[in-house]
């Protein structure tokens, strides 16, 4: 069990981990409430596939970040712009949560290095 523990630590030291999954977080937040169908949202219907869609690249995004690391700003970039599209599309970006959960998310992936350039 040591083992792989030492092996995941290792993994998640190599990569921009927490970025990833705070992106994943907040697709999974704002697919969230869409997919329940709660009637009190603002955007329902044919409206609710931007959430959907949006949602779905937050969710590749986290993904992204954990498989492509080198490519980390520029998938930061990407899911910033994400979070500002989420507000719009979005139900104010899942009620907010999601906004902020991607904007952190986008932000650590902005500023984080890897362990060579460190």
């Amino acid at each position: 069990m040591a083992a792989i523990d030492r092996r995941f630590a290792t993994w998640c030291g190599g990569r921009p981990f927490a970025a990833g999954l705070l992106a994943v977080a907040a697709g999974l937040e704002i697919v969230l409430l869409p997919i329940t169908g709660y009637e009190f949202l603002l955007v329902q219907g044919i409206g609710g596939i931007g959430s959907l869609l949006t949602a779905i690249g937050l969710v590749a995004g986290g993904v992204a970040l954990w498989r492509y690391p080198h490519r980390a700003r520029v998938i930061g970039a990407g899911v910033l712009l994400l979070a500002f599209v989420a507000y719009l599309v979005a139900n104010l970006g899942g009620f907010l949560v999601g906004m902020l959960l991607a904007l952190v998310a986008g932000s650590l992936a902005l500023a984080w290095q890897s362990g060579d350039a460190r």
